[in-house]
């Protein structure tokens, strides 16, 4: 114990705080900025409680404090192994970042895995990607989806088990993306030495290996699953990272940032690291390296519109901490991509043009209201509902969750606009409607042999409304309101057996899809060569993902696919059409991967030049206002 004024720090394990306690007279000038920075949980006289992750996250203060104030620290020995990790995490990541690690080559990985459970021959990009990840601490998979990174994961994780560095594995993924780790796993291991994966929450999950837990369920289950993590060495992998990009001011995010603190070993996967800004790069680094995403990510880069030179200071910065396999890699035909624009015209076109009107003349907003902003992203969907289906706007889909009802500024009714709205589906066929039904009808009927469709679009109604006018081709449906096998297994229809009447059934020419259902984690590439894209929003990611459904490694190498992005001319499609272009350009960028903007959209000569990525608004309100370069 030290002389004169001090504090002791202690770590209390069950409860996963730290305790800050008084030793002798501390200045009172000290203490308050203890409480300021720790928070006020404790004794306000004598000790505070510090959650571990805040105390990880914000210690920097109190050296410079402590010598400021004369106070000297008293480290408890579960304290002070907190303190070793801390200045061990950061000697790796700086090794990392001077890529002064211990390289392994791909022999030394192969050497690794023999004698292990592995057993699934690896790709030349595989073996590559493995051997860097397993000389990170931490690593980042940023290979494009299709590219096995499941593969990847799962070697990494047995070298690292097989050498008696960790014990078990945590997933954490969209529910979408269990059945690739659940299959994956009889693939990659020997017969009859597979380790035992099991979907936390079933029955002696808690025995398994290798547990798969969703977003969702991490949140609400943080503290039996950091007891789960801590109980053996684990290794915490992230898949969809993307998903946590909202960092601590979402609820995945905070729930992976506390978790990341527990793992022996944390990884990424994701093909899409920041589908919308340079930005979401910030909680996936700060997943990896706790406290220290300030430090990897360059400032210049993360200001509000990032020059081209900032995205490439981000690659320099980031290029040492991930691995990326490029769709170039994988050796497919390139997609043929297409825009099939349909004719703003009719009735719909007078509700078009009434909607924008209306909201031009009711819209003053400042671009820092984030009120207003909130009510921006709303009014773009009635948009994008009105570009596809207009009837949308009065029917809505209001017992589905993540649908919307009726437009945000009022429509009065008995006016001509509502009447419009109300009475369009008596009146006029969506032309997306009429010409959809002809593209599917071609591929039905292609010489060389039916060929199936994807069909994707953001909004339940839609899909509802094509599977009665597609009837006749026997269409699959997947969105949130059709539960998963995990969640609803007695059910008639799950997501999984309407993804096997789509494979299986060759009646089954079509399947209806949802982004936020499907975009990630679900393979069809064996089955379907064609996806129509009947309406997009501004998520990058979602469509970024979508991509790699059917154009993925495993697929016959002269497979040819098709993409068709439909576009209603003069409206909002158009402004997400470059939207998304924008964004992935960007994230080329960053990733300085040139491969991925030429997957990204159709044709160089459809679009002006890219527009920085925290643009949606402003091209969103030029669209309204009639303003459109």
């Amino acid at each position: 114990m030290t002389d004169g004024p001090a504090i002791s720090l202690d770590f209390d394990p069950a409860a996963n705080v730290v305790v800050a306690q008084k030793v002798g007279t501390v200045p009172d000038v000290f203490w308050g900025q203890l409480r300021v920075e720790w928070g006020y949980d404790g004794d306000p006289a004598r000790s505070v409680r510090v959650p571990l992750e805040r105390f990880r996250e914000n210690i920097g203060w109190l050296g410079p404090a402590c010598k400021r104030y004369n106070v000297a620290i008293a480290w408890e020995p579960a304290a002070e192994a907190i303190i070793s990790m801390i200045k061990l995490e950061r000697r790796q990541l700086d090794h990392a970042r001077r890529e002064v690690n211990a390289r392994m080559s791909e022999n030394d990985l192969q050497r690794c895995l023999d004698g292990s459970r592995f057993a699934r021959s690896l790709k030349r990009f595989q073996l590559r990607d493995a051997a860097k990840l397993l000389g990170l601490a931490h690593g980042a998979n940023f290979s494009v989806p299709g590219a096995g990174k499941t593969t990847v994961a799962y070697a990494v994780y047995e070298a690292e088990h097989h050498a008696g560095k960790i014990d078990q594995l945590l997933v954490v993924a969209p529910l979408s993306a269990f059945d690739a780790w659940q299959t994956e796993v009889e693939e990659c291991f020997a017969p009859g030495r597979a380790p035992l994966v099991k979907v936390f929450g079933t029955p002696n999950s808690q025995d398994a290996e290798i547990l798969l837990v969703n977003y969702h369920r991490l949140a609400g289950n943080l503290k039996d699953l950091t007891q789960w993590v801590r109980k053996r060495p684990t290794l915490v992998l992230l898949d969809e990272a993307h998903r946590m990009k909202a960092g601590r001011v979402g609820q995945h995010g905070s729930a992976c940032l506390d978790l990341a603190f527990s793992a022996t070993r944390r990884d990424v996967l994701t093909g899409t690291p920041a589908p919308q800004s340079v930005q979401d790069f910030v909680a996936l680094y700060e997943f990896l390296w706790p406290g220290q995403a300030r430090r990897i990510l360059p400032a210049e880069a993360l200001k509000t519109n990032p020059q081209p030179d900032a995205l490439h200071a981000i690659n320099r910065a980031i290029r040492p901490l991930f691995v990326r396999t490029t769709k170039k890699e994988l050796e497919l035909l390139p997609p043929n991509l297409r825009r099939v624009v349909v004719p703003l015209s009719g009735l719909q076109r007078e509700i078009y043009s009434s909607l924008r009107d209306r909201y031009a003349g009711m819209l003053r907003m400042s671009m820092n209201d984030r009120v207003e902003l909130a009510r921006m992203g709303t009014v773009v969907m009635y948009l994008l509902e009105a570009a596809s289906n207009p009837q949308l706007l009065a029917v809505g889909s209001r017992d589905l969750p993540g649908e919307f009802a009726h437009p945000p500024l009022p429509v009065e009714p008995g006016s001509r606009l509502w009447e419009m709205i109300v009475g369009y589906g008596r009146y006029e066929t969506p032309p997306k409607f009429t010409r959809l039904r002809e593209i599917i009808a071609q591929n039905v009927a292609e010489p060389s042999g039916p060929r199936k469709t994807l069909v994707w679009s953001n909004f339940v109604s839609n899909l509802e409304g094509l599977k009665r006018w597609l009837a006749e081709y026997q269409p699959a449906i997947i969105h949130g309101g059709i539960p998963s096998v995990t969640s609803a297994p007695n059910a008639t229809i799950t997501r999984e057996s309407e993804l096997q009447r789509f494979r299986q059934d060759d009646n089954c020419k079509v399947l209806l899809a949802n982004p936020a259902a499907m975009s990630e984690g679900v393979s069809l590439h064996h089955d379907c060569h064609d996806a129509v894209y009947f309406d997009r929003t501004f998520n990058a990611g979602h469509y970024l993902q979508s991509i790699d459904r059917i154009h993925r490694l495993g697929m016959d190498p002269n497979q040819r696919t098709t993409l068709l992005f439909m576009i209603t001319g003069d409206t909002v499609d158009q402004v997400v059409d470059t939207r998304i272009r924008d964004k992935a350009t960007n994230l080329a960028r960053a990733l300085d991967d040139k491969e991925l903007v030429r997957m990204s959209l159709p044709d160089d000569e459809d679009y002006g030049p890219p527009i920085e990525t925290d643009a949606d608004m402003a091209a969103l309100l030029a669209h309204i206002s009639g303003q459109e370069q």
